[in-house]
C-alpha cells in the first residue's frame, strides 16, 4: 500500500498539474506507516505469550484469553485510525485538483524525460510531432560546472563537453 500512495504523490504534479499538500500528505504517511506496524506487529508479541501461557498450569486459559482480547482490541482502534488516516489521503487528492499549488513542468527538478514534456499535464503523445533527442543518461545528477544539481536528458552539451 505505501508504494501505491508513494507514486500518486510522485505522480500527482505531472497528471493533475497540481501540487498536493506536503503537510496533509506527511500526517497520512506517519499514521499509515506506524499503524501498519501497530496493526501486524501484535501478531508477533502473541506467539510467545502463547507459549508462555501453555506452560502455566493454573489460570493458562484465561490469561490467554485475556491477552488475545486486549491485542484483539489494541488491533481493531490501530485498523480504525488507520482506515481514517486514508480519509485524510483522499481529502488531500480531490482538495488539490483546485487549490493546490501550481506544479510548474518539473517539481522534484529530476533529470528523466518524462518531466521534460513542453506541458504539464502533457497532452496525448508527450512530445507533439517532435521527439526529443537525448544527450546523456536519466540520471545526472551533481554534474561539475552546472548551475541546478541536475542535467535533463533533453539539454544539449556546451561545444567541448562529453556527456556523462
Amino acid at each position: 500500500m505505501l508504494v501505491i500512495f508513494g507514486a500518486i504523490y510522485h505522480w500527482y504534479p505531472k497528471i493533475t498539474g497540481r501540487m498536493m499538500d506536503e503537510r496533509l500528505g506527511k500526517i497520512h504517511f506517519w499514521i499509515t506507516f506506524l499503524g501498519a506496524y501497530a496493526i501486524f506487529f501484535p501478531h508477533a508479541l502473541s506467539w510467545p505469550a502463547r507459549h508462555a501461557a501453555a506452560l502455566l498450569r493454573d489460570g493458562a486459559d484465561g490469561l490467554r484469553a485475556a491477552f488475545a482480547e486486549l491485542l484483539n482490541i489494541f488491533i481493531t482502534v490501530t485498523a480504525l485510525v488507520v482506515g481514517f488516516a486514508q480519509s485524510i489521503f483522499f481529502y488531500n487528492l480531490f482538495r488539490s485538483l483546485k487549490h493546490g499549488a501550481p506544479a510548474g513542468g518539473n517539481p522534484w527538478r529530476a533529470a528523466s524525460l518524462e518531466w521534460q514534456t513542453p506541458e504539464t499535464p502533457p497532452g496525448h503523445g508527450n512530445w507533439g510531432k517532435e521527439l526529443p533527442i537525448v544527450y546523456r543518461w536519466a540520471y545526472a545528477y551533481s554534474v561539475p560546472g552546472e548551475p541546478e544539481d541536475y542535467l535533463p536528458q533533453n539539454v544539449p552539451p556546451i561545444a567541448g563537453e562529453h556527456s556523462p
